[in-house]
């Protein structure tokens, strides 16, 4: 198979283990992701965010061909038995392909709504372990264990640590083609680095229980400072930005009316059966949620708009129209003010005639661009020629300081017709600088 993509050029699945790659693109689960929107609502800010899981399963499968032609001739090097055998790459391809199947609609944002809603990635294990979805039947066919692998290496469990690191790790196969293609389809320069090199650069560290994954220390730290910097800008002016996150809270808002009228015993016209067991917090078979796309909840919302309620259709009318909540920075005040900012906003909501409820919520968002590893096998080694080896954050100035040190930023969340009440709220407490 060779395809087209505008992040990576020509990709290719041509050789026996990548064989696996078509063979499970063409089931029912994966072809899903095609109606699932990798960004959710971020186009509402970024007009070309339109980009769906499906091109990012097929980006990250594709970097992970790259990543295994690169070390599977440093593992033979190694010795004997240390090579890759077939098996384990076709086991590799697989979990870099499906390692985002059970995202739901909008992606990250529907696990946020929804009460009691399992993660993406439980939900990533119940279809590839389910007999009858045809991602498992897919997998039973090439190997009857095959199902059980995968869905332990979506996990990053694999008896291969590199291989596990790379499906699921500090630097993986997903970080490293979400970045670029964000970075792309949002139209942006926030999320590049250099792959090509990062990739050249990468060395694997004998090690008891295992080769572990490394990097050149002559050569490759820019590449491997240049990915974390680019996930933390990409983060800071794409995930987070500010019309983004005021069409998250709308949404927000429109699926917890939605929560307070099924509890009330109402079923608004248009509501699919899976959303009102889930927000009744009732279970919710696999067939069941994968029904669940995009274009499933979007005709659920555009029905809403007709619904007797007020708020449900005045909050339906207005994503759909692209009326989105304003957003106010509190990254100038003490975080110890936020609980008074957010009552304050809500009497000023609520006295200019709106639900505080729905309409006013105080907005924190946080990323950790460099997590501290929990164990060795999470670390990225850094090699050299004629020095020890050194963990990456004591190789790297710059990673030292990104290091545990979590990236925040703070907003009240409001409609736009009380922005004079809040900058006036604003103006009663003292900035920190």
């Amino acid at each position: 198979m060779i395809l087209r993509d505008p992040v990576h050029g020509l990709v290719s699945f041509e050789g026996a283990a990548e064989s696996v790659v078509p063979r499970l693109m063409d089931t029912p689960e994966v072809q899903r992701l095609r109606r699932v929107r990798a960004l959710g609502v971020a186009s509402l800010a970024f007009p070309g965010a339109e980009h769906s899981r499906f091109a990012h399963a097929v980006g990250a499968a594709h970097v992970m061909t790259r990543f295994l032609a690169r070390v599977s001739p440093l593992a033979a090097a190694l010795g004997p038995g240390q090579g890759l055998e077939p098996e384990d790459a076709q086991d590799a391809l697989a979990a870099a392909l499906v390692h985002d199947v059970g995202h739901g609609p909008l992606s990250h944002l529907f696990e946020e709504v929804m009460p009691a809603m399992p993660a993406h990635e439980t939900w990533t294990s119940a279809i590839v372990l389910d007999p009858s979805t045809g991602l498992h039947r897919a997998l039973k066919s090439i190997d009857p264990a095959m199902p059980e692998r995968v869905e332990r290496l979506v996990h990053g469990d694999h008896r291969v640590r590199y291989l596990a690191r790379a499906v699921s790790g500090t630097f993986d196969v997903d970080r490293c083609d979400y970045l670029l293609r964000d970075s792309y389809m949002t139209g942006t320069r926030y999320g590049l680095y250099d792959l090509d090199w990062l990739l050249r650069s990468l060395r694997l560290e004998p090690s008891r229980g295992g080769a572990r994954l490394a990097v050149d220390g002559s050569k490759g730290l820019p590449a491997v400072e240049g990915y974390f910097l680019a996930r933390l800008f990409i983060y800071q002016q794409v995930y987070f930005h500010k019309a983004t996150r005021g069409a998250e809270a709308v949404l927000r808002a429109i699926f917890r009316r939605l929560a307070d009228i099924l509890g009330d015993g109402r079923v608004p016209a248009g509501t699919p059966q899976p959303l009102v067991a889930f927000a009744r917090g009732e279970k919710v078979s696999v067939g069941a949620y994968l029904d669940l796309d995009d274009n499933v909840l979007w005709c659920a919302v555009d029905a809403w708009r007709a619904d007797p309620d007020p708020v449900l259709s005045s909050l339906a009318e207005e994503i759909q129209a692209r009326v989105l909540f304003k957003t106010a920075s509190l990254d100038d005040f003490d975080p110890a003010d936020d609980a008074a900012l957010e009552a304050g906003l809500r009497e000023v909501v609520k006295k200019r005639g709106f639900e505080p409820r729905y309409y006013a919520s105080l907005d924190v968002a946080e990323v950790l661009p460099y997590e501290r590893p929990t164990s060795p096998d999470e670390a990225l080694r850094v090699v050299y020629e004629r020095r020890p080896p050194r963990a990456l954050e004591r190789a790297s100035f710059l990673i030292a300081r990104l290091l545990g040190a979590p990236f925040v930023r703070r907003r009240l969340v409001f409609p736009a017709s009380v922005r004079d009440d809040v900058d006036a709220l604003l103006g009663s407490f003292r900035p920190t600088r």
